[in-house]
């Protein structure tokens, strides 16, 4: 695929974007649509949302457009459009009306048993060497994986830019593996939500002056868990990759929920204990954490996402690898917070 149509096409999906968030932002001011900080926010001033509208928009017509022109096939296209406007509306529901959790978890599972569906389930999944069998559990499996997704993308998107760096830094490693692998259909949508993120991070960089919202994250967090699904499937890019790309939300939100339940501590209600929270109230800013997080990505996860899909022999060791080193991370910032709670009482 021609370098120069690729470049033309970031561009204009990245002005469109820039745009659209502009208008969003707008009609949610005038309407008194924000998002009211509250004890466990890290802002402390109300701010617009509904700025994942475009990134949505723009992914759902990217898809519809290369199902116009044959570029993918009917299965995935249904697979995609149903997932993501299922959770898009709910999520944006939510951001304006607020919806129940109950309500909101079985969108997410009409969601995720639609989309798996059409794709086939998740039947196996093969990391490296090893080939594990799931049949008929494989739905159930798969759902509790997208559901899981779409709720923890949400989770780590509470600091300016951070769910927009990792969304970024996910996807440009996918555009090069779709573009070594010739898999440009995937490619250009890709391409699309790397640029159209990158448009909406110009009105989220902090200061922030509209945030992504349900509508955005949890969309995003559902979809790319069912690409990684698709991928598997046919045999495109390994399971496995997709959760060495995804561990520092993976891991922060999974270590987190855990010390909740060992704990006794109600883990279904809001909190403020995420690493990348703890760190925040430790004084880093919230364009200190997105830096660090696209370091992270860059520097680490980058490479032993690479090796993995390039040596499959030590796949495995690599994502293990990712989750300790992100657990590193997770235990030095929950630490320190620790610490500084008990010197400061």
């Amino acid at each position: 695929m021609n370098l120069f149509i690729l470049i033309i096409l970031c561009i204009i999906f990245m002005v469109i974007s820039i745009i659209s968030t502009a208008f969003i932002r707008k009609y949610s001011i005038n309407n008194n649509l924000y998002d009211i900080p509250n004890e466990r926010s890290s802002h402390r001033v109300p701010k617009p949302k509904g700025g994942g509208i475009p990134i949505v928009g723009l992914l759902i017509f990217t898809i519809v457009t290369l199902f116009f022109y044959n570029m993918i096939n009917a299965e995935i296209t249904l697979s995609m459009l149903i997932g993501l406007i299922l959770v898009a509306v709910a999520g944006l529901i939510d951001d304006y009306k607020n919806l129940s959790v109950s309500i909101r978890v079985i969108i997410y599972l009409i969601s995720a048993l639609l989309s798996l569906y059409f794709i086939g389930g998740l039947e196996s999944a093969f990391i490296g060497e090893y080939s594990y069998y799931f049949g008929g559990a494989g739905y159930c499996i798969g759902v509790l994986f997208l559901v899981w997704l779409t709720n923890l993308y949400n989770f780590m998107d509470g600091i300016d830019g951070f769910a927009g760096v990792q969304t970024i830094c996910v996807s440009i490693f996918c555009c090069f593996m779709f573009f070594m692998s010739s898999q440009y259909s995937l490619l250009i949508i890709m391409l699309c939500l790397a640029s159209s993120t990158f448009g909406f991070l110009y009105w989220n960089w902090e200061p922030a002056k509209i945030f992504m919202g349900d509508v955005g994250s949890c969309s995003i967090g559902f979809f790319f868990g069912l690409l990684s699904i698709y991928t598997q499937n046919e045999e495109i890019l390994s399971i496995g990759v997709w959760l060495i790309l995804l561990a520092p939300f993976i891991g922060d939100a999974t270590f987190t929920l855990l010390m909740r339940i060992l704990s006794n501590e109600e883990w279904y209600r809001a909190h403020n204990s995420h690493a990348y929270q703890k760190l925040y109230r430790l004084g880093l800013s919230h364009h200190r954490l997105s830096l660090n997080l696209l370091l992270l990505n860059v520097l680490l996860i980058w490479p032993l996402a690479y090796i993995a899909s390039t040596y499959k022999n030590i796949e495995l060791f690599m994502i293990v690898l990712s989750y300790i080193s992100t657990a590193i991370i997770w235990v030095i910032a929950q630490s320190k917070y620790r610490n500084s709670i008990q010197s400061s009482s």
